[in-house]
């Protein structure tokens, strides 16, 4: 009985470990949104599902704390993070440089498409491929390596709207953002209060140039540069003959 026992404690030990074996966990980034900051010392780096990550460096050791870990090339000597573009056309994949071992930053890059020698691409309006990066280090070292943005939809990017605004001068949501407005230049966009009257007007609504409130408004009862004032507002939007229509929520 004693031998029998033993035997069966065996199998469900190899059992056990081959099931162990066969359980694999792989890195995975939800999303293309999130934030990236980086400091003296230190980078910060978030995205949608995930904590912040906190990551600490120097010229010979790296040290990462948390679920999402930056990725390395090949041969370990740079440590970058990718956010793939949202959808096609979208051109917002980027490129971060976080270290390279035995150049210290701070870095400057130039990124171009693998075959494309003529234009160089600015590392947060990147569509998907694969970028030739040259890294420029702080004692003139250099180095470079290739890298892939990838694509977190193959759908075609939809515009959206947000109800919110926040325009009190802390760098955080201080304009009306429209998600993917700048895949389509053909629009205009205008703001009214909620006596009809129009407040604002823009064509070429693109989130940076163009943007409300941008400081220049215009209102019906000729007044300029005003300021405005916690309320809700109403949109009407004409993205390429499309008719949009909601409300957002100024609040200072």
């Amino acid at each position: 009985m004693k031998r029998i026992n033993i035997l069966s404690l065996l199998v469900m030990l190899i059992l056990s470990s081959i099931s162990i074996a066969q359980t694999t966990i792989s890195r995975q980034v939800i999303g293309s949104t999130g934030s990236y900051s980086v400091g003296a010392t230190m980078t910060l780096s978030s995205t949608v599902g995930e904590p912040a990550v906190q990551t600490l460096f120097s010229v010979n050791n790296i040290l990462t704390e948390g679920f999402q870990q930056p990725e390395r090339d090949g041969d370990s000597s740079v440590v970058y993070e990718v956010v793939n573009e949202s959808c096609p056309g979208a051109k917002n994949g980027s490129i971060y440089i976080e270290d390279v071992l035995g150049c210290p930053g701070p870095y400057s890059v130039d990124i171009s498409l693998v075959g494309d020698t003529v234009n160089v691409l600015g590392a947060d309006t990147l569509g998907t491929g694969i970028y030739n990066v040259t890294i420029y280090g702080s004692n003139s070292c250099q180095y470079t390596i290739q890298i892939f943005v990838g694509l977190d939809s193959d759908e075609d990017c939809t515009l959206k709207f947000y109800t919110g605004v926040t325009p009190n001068g802390d760098g955080k949501n201080d304009v009306w953002i429209i998600e993917n407005i700048e895949q389509f230049p053909d629009n205009e966009v205008r703001i009214f209060n909620r006596w009809g009257e129009q407040v604002w007007k823009g064509e070429g609504y693109d989130n940076s140039k163009v943007v409300w409130p941008g400081g220049e408004g215009e209102s019906l009862n000729g007044g300029i540069g005003e300021e405005y004032g916690t309320a809700t507002y109403f949109y009407v939007a004409d993205v390429s003959g499309k008719i949009y229509k909601g409300w957002v929520e100024l609040t200072r």
